[in-house]
């Protein structure tokens, strides 16, 4: 998959969420590449290949500044999204995953009092962003027509 597919795939699965990301403009705002063989810098040609088979779009709306980071496994890449730096973080408005070059939507739950409850960027940004937790934070992966490059 190059940057030019991994563009026109985020366009086709944008989610009509106020805060989310459509990938119009993905290549514009894109600042880091960050593979499991190295970073690349800018500027990035459209026909750069992403070789590794585990990646992630990360989307920053307030800047606006896109990233592309690359994992060894599937375990690297769900990590990254339920850490510091993924989705729950509030600087973070948008991550898309993408296994062996396809789409790949998930949701994130986590435990509120006795029950699960689905995280929404939107509601996390409405209120206090910063002060809130996610006890029991997973990721679970949910069935996709297939998108492919």
């Amino acid at each position: 998959m190059n940057l030019i597919q991994l563009a026109d795939v985020l366009t086709t699965c944008a989610v009509d969420d106020p805060w989310a990301f459509d990938g119009s403009d993905f290549l514009e705002t894109l600042s880091r590449i960050e593979m499991t063989d190295g970073v690349l810098q800018p500027p990035f040609s459209p026909e750069i290949e992403l070789n590794d088979r585990f990646i992630v779009v990360e989307h920053a709306g307030h800047v606006p500044e896109s990233s592309v980071w690359g994992f060894a496994d599937r375990t690297e890449l769900e990590a990254f999204i339920l850490g510091p730096a993924g989705l729950t973080n509030p600087f973070t408005t948008f991550c898309v995953a993408f296994v062996d070059g396809s789409y790949r939507p998930f949701r994130l739950l986590y435990v509120d009092g006795a029950r699960d409850v689905e995280f929404s960027k939107a509601e996390q940004l409405e209120r206090d962003p910063f002060g809130h937790e996610y006890p029991e934070l997973r990721l679970e992966w949910l069935p996709t027509a297939r998108h492919g490059s």
